[in-house]
């Protein structure tokens, strides 16, 4: 079969021959040792001479009914995974699927029709590691007392031991998180159980759930990682700590509150690569020219808004990393610090020893700064600080949440900022919100009904697509269509016009006004373009950035 498809040589295959007799390997065994061939192409070749299918388990949708057939002592014995019970077939990925024993051992053990399906040994033990629980936390017996478990917990801090039920569930929730590309991780204590959820792409799923008995096993040991006090049930507490996971540093942000049924836990996920250029956050061309231009301003202050979880920050730390570190000092004052950037002075703010954002600010401003950028604008003294610092030659940047990128002006003037120093000191104002992205695997156009255009007012948009598209969903996206997300904006640069205006106290309608006559393009008129672009769909356009929803458009 190789020969034929001109995937080895004769000579070679010869002299793979002539290993195999000596040590009495499998063929392929030897094939892959002799690097001609990887053991996913050796695999392919045989999977489509029998008429099989090959997956890639690293981009598959679990399925929970299938996990719960093979469990994982069986699926570790025989080198197989689970991938889809449909009806009384059985779909498992084996990597070596003419290996009819197994194949007949699983039917006598689950009572199912087995089908084969071709997969590395590789991925297979990847997927077991990942989609199952450990053996010791899945065979915990429920009349295990919870204190003995916790005790467990509590003094079983090793990380190379797997001993403890709360080390390993901990390690299988966050390992799994990290497989299907979470931001956040959800634990949510319940009257009868503990259920796991996953922010994915900003959409919330439920995972699993945890019988309540090991509860206060996980939550003690999330304590112990995130450095909080186990002993406190009755106040909201924060930490976090650090793991290395495929090579990457990630950083985990823990967070705790009291709910009735017990603590609830949720864990934020930052990768510490996870910086990226201003070219890759989806700005558009026009959009990109604006933010260089107000950026690499020599002093002013520049403001992002949006709600929570709209990539803000991150824009914020693209805007950084674009600057120059070596011929400038920049310092930053967050709450908390999510990317330890080389070079830049990061500040974490601690408000139980004094240490706000607007002393922050006081204090770097003694420290020659030529760059500043505050987290967040919460007060009227930070609001006051910044703007000072932007009047006395810095380059300040900061966040608020507003709903648009002109509503940050009117914000700032209720905070008690004089117009004439916001306009004196103002640079540009941007907004912006995250859509998901359409999976590039499953991407096909999709017809969309004229009522649906004209309700939701885009018949009438200049930026009308031609064709939209939709993902059907596949296994790489887990079925959702979806797969990442993009940023979309609006930048409004504040000329001297518009600065007159603020100046004047102009209302924020007439501000508008004078943005679009100057070709403004707004959060709606952005994500229609992405829509336009294939980049994301109508639906994703109307849940982000209009106030009804698609039934209603519908």
């Amino acid at each position: 079969m190789l020969t034929e498809q001109n995937l080895i040589g004769r000579e070679d295959l010869e002299r793979c021959l002539l290993q195999q007799r000596k040590t009495g390997k499998r063929l392929e065994t030897v094939l892959v040792e002799e690097g001609l061939m990887t053991e996913k192409q050796l695999l392919q070749v045989l999977a489509d001479r029998a008429g099989l299918a090959f997956v890639d388990l690293q981009r598959l949708e679990v399925d929970e009914k299938a996990l719960r057939v093979v469990d994982r002592k069986a699926a570790s014995r025989f080198k197989v995974f689970p991938v889809r019970l449909s009806g009384r077939t059985l779909t498992v990925a084996t990597a070596d699927p003419l290996n009819l024993s197994v194949l007949d051992d699983l039917m006598l053990m689950t009572g199912l029709e087995i089908h084969p399906a071709a997969a590395p040994l590789k991925d297979i033990e990847w997927a077991i590691n990942r989609y199952y629980l450990p053996d010791e936390v899945a065979n915990t017996d429920a009349s295990d007392k919870p204190d003995i478990l916790l005790q467990e917990a509590i003094t079983v801090q090793d990380e190379g031991d797997d001993t403890a039920p709360a080390i390993s569930l901990v390690r299988s929730i966050i390992s799994t998180a990290i497989a299907r590309r979470a931001s956040d991780i959800h634990i949510e204590p319940h009257e009868f159980e503990v259920v796991i959820r996953f922010r994915i792409d900003g959409i919330l799923n439920d995972i699993m759930t945890i019988p309540n008995h090991l509860k206060s096993a996980l939550v003690s040991r999330l304590k112990i990682l995130g450095q909080l006090n186990i002993a406190e049930k009755r106040k909201p507490q924060d930490g976090g700590f650090h793991l290395k996971a495929d090579n990457r540093m990630l950083d985990v942000r823990v967070s705790v509150i009291p709910t009735v049924f017990g603590e609830k836990i949720v864990l934020r996920l930052l990768n510490r690569e996870n910086l990226y250029d201003l070219d890759k956050l989806g700005f558009d061309a026009a959009n990109l020219v604006h933010l260089r231009k107000i950026i690499h301003s020599p002093y002013g202050m520049f403001l992002a808004t949006g709600p929570t979880g709209s990539g803000k920050t991150t824009t914020l730390y693209a805007v950084l990393h674009e600057l120059d570190h070596i011929r400038k000092n920049i310092t930053t004052v967050e709450d908390p610090v999510e990317y330890v950037m080389p070079r830049v002075n990061q500040i974490q703010i601690n408000p139980q020893v004094g240490l706000t954002f607007a002393n922050g600010l006081r204090t770097i401003l003694r420290q020659d700064p030529d760059v500043i950028m505050v987290g967040e604008i919460r007060d009227e003294e930070t609001a006051q600080m910044a703007v000072q610092a932007a009047l006395t030659g810095h380059f300040v940047l900061s966040t608020l949440h507003t709903n648009d990128a002109l509503g940050s002006i009117n914000r700032l003037l209720n905070m008690g900022i004089e117009p004439y120093l916001l306009a004196s000191s103002i640079k540009g104002v941007m907004a912006q919100r995250l859509v998901r992205k359409i999976c590039p695997e499953c991407k096909t156009e999709e017809r969309v009904p004229e009522s649906v255009l004209t309700r939701t007012g885009v018949a009438k948009s200049p930026y009308l697509p031609q064709v939209f598209y939709k993902g059907k969903g596949c296994a790489y996206c887990q079925h959702s269509g979806y797969k990442g997300r993009v940023s979309i904006h609006e930048i409004i640069p504040i000329d001297e016009h518009l600065s007159s205006l603020i100046r004047a106290g102009a209302p924020e309608y007439e501000l508008k006004q004078y943005a679009r006559s100057q070709g403004f393009v707004s959060l709606e008129d952005d994500a229609l373009k992405k829509v336009a672009q294939g980049w994301t769909t109508l639906e994703e356009y109307i849940r982000v950035v209009q106030t009804w929803g698609m039934e209603d458009a519908l």
